[in-house]
């Protein structure tokens, strides 16, 4: 989907350090932005076009977007390319949202929580975009806008008056380049200019959607346009992918040849990011502490440091430089720069779960794996952009705001899981997307610069849990009145 990770400025003024004037013999810069996925390519590409006389470095954890095992043009139309032991990734939309675990250190960094008491001590593991472009380059793709009502949630909040949803909707409509477009029917709330292509999926869905949307009717589920209308709904989703067929990450809409081949932008990858480094003073941001492999080197910049490395990383990186609670900081040895005791606290995952059902309809030939991983097929999306490599069949999705329950419905074709001897069946995904659950992020005292201590306290709100079981309840009952499920599979 269209995400966005926070990030954080600090004015840059000078420094003296002979580290740092050597770093900077070859070139000086005005910005240095830490992280390069949602927010850090789309904040580089804005800062590249506003500042004209200005240098850019943009640093990456991960791998760039356009490394060979990314690009398309190392994907053989062979049926054995997606052999789940081959570390191969590629633009088709089809293909990279269900497989992006066959090499998770290529696309992203799995972070491990501590065990979870209210899941009988369980570890939470989850992934993270490692690669130019973040989530946006592994995710599912699904386009969500929040609701009226979430924006007015947060614009309720002291100094925080301008999110709201009039003042926001501009900045969706300039993001955008919307199928759906016409002023007439969609009531001018999508744009049609913006960089990031927002699309309706092209391979048709396979059950009767007049049956399913009676039923939804029927049990208070209404039609929608989720990314248009103010209130939530049941609608077909939309995607981030491009007419031609291709994943539209933000790497790729914003930090395309024109960006790349500009010589005031300098795109770093495999770098992570240690720490901010201040004046004498402790009082402003000099520069910043970067890794690669087995060697450590620093960078200055002379107006403003940006950090959007994530909900993870952004956090670390601010507590390893002297930014957080001070009693952590000072237990650690790391001297206070500022006192701030809310970093590294509300931290929140979405939990969901994933439950497959068998449709009642007779399997489709045409799916049959050998048929859909074919030459043809290949040929079909690379050529043209059509076919069954091109997305999701017609996924639908439901958005209920903050006080009601959040779904997606995914045909499994195009793509089907060979762990099954059939075709034809359907995925339900309920998530919670008001999660009452709050964990945080601390340091490792062992590596202050490693992974941090996680605990994501997934499910210690009992009514988070209770929410996910209402979900898959109502959902199901939806599905088998409207007589397309005939039973389950998972779980």
């Amino acid at each position: 989907g269209i995400n966005a990770e926070y990030g954080l400025a600090c004015i840059i003024l000078f420094t003296l350090s002979v580290q740092c004037r050597e770093e900077t013999k070859k070139k000086s810069y005005q910005w240095i932005v830490v992280g390069a996925g949602c927010s850090g390519a789309t904040l580089a590409r804005k800062l590249l076009d506003y500042f004209p006389n200005d240098n850019i470095l943009l640093l990456e954890r991960g791998i760039d977007n356009l490394d060979p095992v990314f690009t398309d043009e190392t994907c053989s139309p062979e049926p054995h390319i997606f052999n789940t032991t081959r570390p191969v990734y590629c633009t088709y939309p089809a293909i990279i949202a269900p497989r992006r675990s066959v090499s998770p250190a290529l696309g992203s960094h799995i972070f491990t929580s501590i065990p979870q008491p209210q899941l009988k001590n369980r570890t939470i593991s989850f992934g993270a975009g490692n690669v130019t472009g973040g989530g946006t380059s592994i995710n599912g793709m699904v386009a969500f806008r929040a609701l009226r009502e979430e924006f007015e949630e947060i614009s309720s909040t002291p100094g925080l008056d301008e999110f709201n949803y009039h003042a926001m909707l501009p900045y969706y409509k300039k993001m955008e380049s919307n199928e759906n477009n016409n002023p007439k029917v969609f009531w001018d709330r999508n744009g049609n200019s913006g960089r990031v292509p927002v699309t309706n999926h092209k391979v048709g869905s396979l059950f009767n959607e007049k049956a399913f949307l009676k039923a939804s009717i029927a049990n208070g589920v209404h039609p929608s346009d989720i990314n248009t209308l103010q209130l939530g709904g049941l609608s077909k989703a939309q995607a981030t992918i491009t007419k031609k067929g291709r994943r539209a990450s933000s790497a790729i809409n914003y930090l395309d040849s024109t960006a790349r081949n500009n010589y005031r932008l300098t795109l770093r990858n495999k770098c992570r990011v240690r720490r901010i480094l201040f004046n004498a003073a402790g009082n402003e941001a000099i520069g910043v502490e970067y890794q690669t492999g087995n060697q450590i080197f620093v960078a200055v910049a002379t107006k403003e440091i940006i950090i959007s490395a994530g909900t993870v990383e952004s956090p670390r990186i601010l507590k390893s430089s002297g930014i957080g609670p001070s009693a952590e900081l000072r237990a650690l040895g790391i001297p206070v720069v500022r006192n701030l005791p809310t970093v590294g606290t509300n931290y929140h995952e979405k939990p969901l779960t994933i439950a497959n059902f068998r449709l009642t309809i007779p399997d489709n030939p045409k799916m049959n794996t050998s048929i859909v991983l074919s030459n043809n097929t290949f040929r079909q999306w690379k050529n043209h952009g059509t076919g069954p490599l091109t997305g999701w069949n017609n996924p639908w999705a439901v958005h209920g705001g903050s006080s009601d329950l959040d779904a997606e419905f995914h045909e499994q074709a195009p793509l089907p899981d060979t762990s099954y001897n059939f075709t034809n069946w359907i995925r339900l995904i309920c998530w919670n997307a008001d999660t009452k659950s709050r964990g945080s992020i601390k340091l490792n005292p062992s590596d202050i610069y490693g992974s941090p201590i996680i605990d994501v306290a997934l499910l210690r709100d009992p009514s988070d849990a209770d929410k996910l079981i209402a979900c898959n309840y109502k959902f199901r009952k939806i599905l088998k009145e409207a007589g397309i499920i005939s039973g389950d599979l998972l779980p």
